[in-house]
Parts: structure tokens; C-alpha cells; sequence
């Protein structure tokens, strides 16, 4: 039987016409989209794809036009987006990587441990400055509502906090450096 007589009753919705056009057709497909991609299941894919596209498509093929060229064109189609789309999945694979960077336990365990004495740190402060610190960085209040809290004037608020965060700063400074160095 021609492949013309074939995809004539192929268009007929004929599946035992379809399974010899199948048959017929599918092994330099299966080695160019091996060859392209290396990948067994790729290539695979891509074939399967390639003749879903054929069956999906039958009515449209012109049966005194058609060549075989036709399939290996859907092929070639089918690798170059694999491609596409692994280049885009690798760019924001890439891109993630980048923006979010791995945390180990040892990470995690460094932070606990830099809160842990950042808190004990706090508990050192004098009394009036370690209250203004805990309103601003525990308790989220504005300098104006610690100022009005405590009775005291904004400036002093301010000075307090500054003072406070340039102590804990040296403190966080001297403990990191044991950590990492």
C-alpha cells in the first residue's frame, strides 16, 4: 500500500492505516530526535508528538502534496521548543538560584545563636534605653508614641535608640567575627 492510499484512509479516521503509516515512519524520526537530543524519553516525546499532531491534523493534509520531509519538519519544530524551554527553565532555575541562596543547618543554627545573644545583649542595656529599643524594634511603636509612653521627649527617644543600635551593632560585630573567623 502507497503512502498516498494510506493517508487517504488515515483521513478516514482508518487507526490500522495509521499504525502502518506508523510503523513505516517512525525510526529516523526516533534517531534524529535522538541524535538532537541525547535523551531516550526526549526523543520519544518528540516522535509521539510528532504523529499525535499528524492524527490531529488529518484533515488538513493535501494527500498529492504530502512528503515525508513533512514530519521531520514537525521533528525539527518540536526539538528547537524543547530547547526554548529548556532555556527558559534553566535562565529562572538560574535566576531563583541566585536570588534565593541555600541555607544549611549550620545557617539556621548561627542565626538562633546571634539572636539568642543579640536578646541577651538588650537585657544589658540600661533600663530607660533598653525600654525605648524594645517599644521601637519588638513592640513596632513610632518614636512619638514611645515618647508619649514613657513621658519623655522625642529627641531623647531618638538618642536612646541611637545609642542603643550603635551598641548592639558593635556587639553583633564582635560576635560575628568569632563566629566566621
Amino acid at each position: 500500500m502507497s503512502q498516498e492510499e494510506l493517508i487517504v484512509l488515515i483521513q478516514k479516521g482508518d487507526i490500522k492505516a495509521f499504525d502502518k503509516f506508523y510503523k513505516d515512519n517512525w525510526r529516523p524520526l526516533y534517531h534524529m530526535a535522538y541524535r538532537s537530543t541525547g535523551s531516550v524519553d526526549d526523543a520519544k516525546d518528540l516522535v509521539q508528538n510528532v504523529f499525535i499532531s499528524f492524527w490531529n491534523n488529518k484533515e488538513n493534509i493535501e494527500v498529492s502534496r504530502f512528503h515525508v520531509s513533512y514530519l521531520f519538519t514537525s521533528l525539527k519544530n518540536g526539538i528547537t521548543n524543547l530547547y526554548k524551554k529548556a532555556e527558559v527553565r534553566r535562565h529562572y532555575s538560574e535566576e531563583t538560584i541566585e536570588r534565593d541562596p541555600v541555607y544549611t543547618v549550620e545557617d539556621d543554627y548561627l542565626a538562633k545563636e546571634l539572636a539568642q545573644t543579640l536578646q541577651n545583649r538588650v537585657t544589658l542595656l540600661p533600663d530607660k534605653m533598653q525600654r525605648v529599643f524594645v517599644l521601637s524594634r519588638y513592640q513596632h511603636l513610632s518614636i512619638s508614641e514611645i515618647s508619649q509612653s514613657l513621658n519623655i521627649a522625642p529627641r531623647t527617644v531618638k538618642n536612646q535608640l541611637s545609642t542603643a543600635l550603635k551598641i548592639l551593632r558593635t556587639a553583633v560585630c564582635i560576635i560575628a567575627l568569632f563566629y566566621f573567623f
